[in-house]
């Protein structure tokens, strides 16, 4: 025993504490923040349609899902996936700060409090039944930055767990350039062989190995996904992954820029509160004042060449966050595809880190300005936790409603006169194409708070009709023989159904050819797109 012991012990004074604070806290904060997902079944349309799969594959160019989805098993259990994806994640924080290059303990522990705590986690824990493997996701685009700019030849497994990222979720090819636009700026304030004019050169000379290595790294996956499925899925843009018309670039930057703006200043998402736009206002002023007072401090102004590397890197940083938009520029963006944005906190953190002692000459008033800024990341923190619980408490709520009201529609199937165990039936109406609003969705309870986060299921989007067979036979225990589209849309078609009244009136279930049918509403309403 004592022999185990001593092995552990040495494995673990091999590794730097600023990194065991930084997984510790990201288990303990992602517990803290998530145990309400953790220890209930919160599911959204997507998980009731996968309860035991990883839903899309191959032809989405996620090829990779299929194996990394092996590693705790298919089935969308929240505590054993999702503290899974919790160790994932925070290891993906550790090898932010070694990329980073950041030693202290501050830093050690509030990047991974705010990667775990950004609401791009919270959607991603919505959705259970994947969130496992797109946290592998995150940790393998971290994991490629940390070797691209750890160690000379780190650029080939680097390029091979972009690759491996890219064919889980293409959306966190992001993060790792975000990472790595954020260490070639950080790389500008390094002191040393700057006296000898080697610095600008040098991180000119990284930045262009980066692009490379990222083009390398997007090129090899494309070749690999249209191998594997030669017709990618039109879905998102995702066949056009990889082909942008110059034409287009300058536009997209600047939309890029304006999403990071909008998200933070100018138009915050549906559920940012006033008080943490206020905060994230202030994180902003941070990132830019740092820039400034570095700008100063060494004098640029008198270097013009390096002055203009500077000033390039202080706007690739917003610009890799929202670079999504340049990837995928026809893409339908969720907060699922923005977790890249949390790096707004890390390069504030970073920056306090590498100002210390050097930016300031009165130390009482660098302490003062430190808790401040520490204090506003915090608050932030603690404001997504916020919203992240009420998220989850509203998504209880639309799942007690909606089991309850397929429980109902059962019971009246069950109770028609003639009714057997085991005829099929089929429960036919679309409430988005109703002029009447949905049973359960007149008391909203804050129901426009979420609607920019993806994934929080509301009532309505639990009562479509791609969700019903699945709920009612893996919630309610109850099947029966399944209803063929053909068939479904016969039915809808015929008179008998039309003249039909609609649930909860009388005579609203009906035998029609063979099937019992439970008009759930009358759609009166165009299909929308």
């Amino acid at each position: 025993m004592n022999e185990k012991g001593n092995v552990i012990r040495e494995l673990l004074r091999k590794i730097p504490c600023r990194i065991r604070v930084c997984l510790c806290t990201g288990i303990i904060a992602g517990i803290l923040i998530h145990a309400y997902m953790l220890t209930n079944k919160l599911p959204n349309w997507d998980d009731i349609n996968n309860v035991g799969g990883y839903a899309v594959g191959s032809e989405f160019g996620r090829w990779f899902l299929k194996y990394v989805s092996r590693l705790d098993g298919s089935w969308s259990a929240p505590w054993l996936s999702g503290l899974f994806a919790i160790v994932m994640v925070s290891l993906a924080a550790c090898m932010m700060v070694e990329a980073l290059e950041l030693r202290g303990l501050t830093s050690a522990v509030l990047i991974p409090l705010m990667l775990i705590s950004f609401p791009s986690m919270c959607s991603l824990f919505t959705f259970m039944f994947t969130e496992d493997c797109y946290a592998v996701g995150i940790l393998f685009a971290c994991t490629a930055a940390w070797l691209i700019r750890k160690y000379r030849y780190g650029f080939i497994p680097g390029i091979v767990l972009l690759v491996l990222s890219l064919g889980i979720y293409q959306a966190y090819l992001c993060m790792a350039l975000g990472i790595l636009v954020c260490g070639l700026f950080l790389d500008c304030l390094k002191d040393e062989e700057e006296a000898e004019g080697k610095l600008p050169r040098r991180v000119f000379r990284k930045g262009v190995r980066t692009l490379v290595i990222l083009a390398a790294a997007v090129l090899i996956y494309n070749v690999v996904s249209r191998l594997i499925y030669p017709d990618l899925d039109s879905y998102n843009g995702l066949n056009n992954m990889g082909h942008l018309e110059l034409s287009r670039l300058p536009r997209l930057i600047l939309r890029a820029c304006k999403w990071v703006a909008e998200y933070f200043i100018l138009k915050p998402r549906s559920f940012v509160t006033g008080f943490t736009r206020f905060l994230n206002i202030l994180c902003c002023a941070l990132a830019g004042g740092f820039m400034i007072a570095w700008f100063v401090k060494k004098r640029l102004y008198q270097r013009p060449w390096f002055a203009l590397l500077y000033l390039f890197l202080a706007a690739a940083v917003p610009l890799a966050m929202g670079s999504i938009i340049i990837m995928a520029p026809d893409a339908s963006v969720s907060m699922l595809m923005l977790h890249q944005f949390c790096l707004l906190y890390v390069f504030v953190t970073a920056m306090l880190e590498k100002s210390r002692g050097r930016l300031w000459k009165n130390v009482s008033l660098e302490k003062g300005f430190t808790i401040a800024a520490v204090a506003v990341i915090l608050l932030i923190g603690y404001q997504n936790f916020v919203v992240t619980n009420q998220a989850y408490f509203r998504m209880e709520i639309a799942y007690e409603r909606a089991y309850a009201y397929y429980n109902r529609l059962l019971v009246r199937v069950e109770e028609t006169q003639g009714y057997r165990t085991g005829d099929a039936f089929a429960l036919i109406g679309e409430y988005g194409m109703s002029e009447t609003p949905d049973l359960l969705g007149e008391y909203g309870m804050d129901k426009e708070r979420f609607g920019d986060l993806s994934g929080v299921a509301m009532e309505t989007g639990l009562l479509t009709s791609g969700v019903r067979w699945n709920f009612v036979r893996t919630y309610i225990g109850v099947s029966s023989p399944e209803v063929d589209e053909e068939t479904m849309q016969a039915i809808r078609d015929s008179q008998e159904y039309q003249e039909m009244p609609s649930y909860p009136e009388q005579g609203c279930v009906r035998q029609i050819q063979g099937v019992w049918v439970l008009k759930t509403c009358e759609e009166t309403l165009l299909p929308q797109d």
